[in-house]
């Protein structure tokens, strides 16, 4: 699960994200960085696992939250334009037949006072164990 969140992650620095975090870090908004995105798991479901003699394969599906967080004061073309340049691209390259952007939204943070753009991407995949490791 968070090999998931880690990948994605990843794929956002090296499409020049500076500031990308996992949801569950306790890093307060003010040491975040101007332009920040942070990556959350939404849901994470397994279904009956396949046995080979040596394998255990576990079919699974997951859904990952992007938030894209910009600096107070920001108009919604800035941050729409730091999505397509830092997210989009990242999201696209690591999409695939398993794997897509469900859901976009554009909202305005009234706590922080800043506007976010929210990406749900639902992702799909088989993961693999030796049953060696399970003894």
């Amino acid at each position: 699960m968070i090999h998931i969140l880690n990948e994605l992650k990843q794929a956002l620095i090296d499409n020049g994200c500076e500031d990308v975090y996992l949801a569950y870090d306790a890093l307060p908004v003010e040491k975040k960085g101007e332009y920040f995105t942070v990556i959350a798991l939404k849901s994470f479901e397994t279904t009956v696992p396949v046995y080979s003699l040596t394998m255990v394969y576990i079919p699974f599906s997951a859904e990952l939250e992007i938030n894209v967080t910009a600096p107070e004061g920001s108009t919604m073309e800035e941050l729409c334009n730091y999505y397509d340049e830092k997210i989009r691209d990242a999201v696209v390259k690591i999409s695939g037949s398993s794997s897509y952007m469900s859901r976009l939204t554009l909202n305005a943070d009234k706590k922080i006072n800043r506007l976010v753009i929210t990406a749900v991407m639902t992702v799909g995949g088989m993961r693999k164990i030796s049953r060696e490791e399970l003894s």
